[in-house]
């Protein structure tokens, strides 16, 4: 878990230390240099069958500086460990079929379950005819330590479908922005 650096005030007359003047200085911009951050993608597709919603496992993080997801243990789930204000990017490339829609649905504390915890954001898309039909949705979230978010896909082509795989294919990333 990422310590949010307090804010340090000095006093009128007060003899300035290398100590102090870290605290005041150093150590809140090394903080927002570098934030509680991940970025987790899938490596390989994953089948999606007609109708029915899939949670999505991410067995790759190029970065993750406030140990927020696993690739071994839960590896849907990128957990929070630093409450505050976070910018959440989710996205993902289904394979092309001119046939339905395309969904991603980001919830709160599901546990794995479709119907579990409490939906964050759905998107959805109309197929795309001849290319890959992508899905994305960026926006700011609060976020508070110990929740966690799990990303499902769903379609409804009339046949399984691969969603694709790769860094900026299919993917979350969560960036620390501030405090809420």
């Amino acid at each position: 878990m990422a310590t949010i650096p307090a804010t340090q005030s000095f006093l009128a007359g007060e003899k300035v230390t290398a100590s102090k003047l870290i605290a005041a200085a150093k150590t809140p911009i090394d903080f927002l240099m570098n934030p509680p951050r991940v970025n987790a993608y899938a490596s390989a597709v994953t089948p999606l069958t007609t109708s029915v919603s899939t949670l999505i496992p991410f067995d790759t993080e190029p970065w993750d500086t406030d140990s927020m997801h696993s690739t071994t243990t839960n590896p849907s789930r990128i957990t929070i460990n630093t409450s505050g204000q976070y910018l959440v990017t989710f996205y993902g490339r289904f394979l092309s079929n001119s046939t339905g829609y395309r969904q991603l649905n980001l919830r709160l504390n599901s546990g794995g379950s479709s119907g579990g915890g409490t939906t964050v954001s759905t998107v959805n898309s109309a197929a795309v005819n001849g290319s890959s039909t992508f899905v994305t949705r960026t926006m700011e979230l609060a976020c508070v330590a110990g929740d966690h978010y799990e990303l499902f896909a769903w379609q409804n082509s009339g046949s399984t479908l691969n969603l694709e795989s790769g860094q900026r294919v299919t993917a979350m990333e969560f960036r620390w922005l501030g405090i809420s």
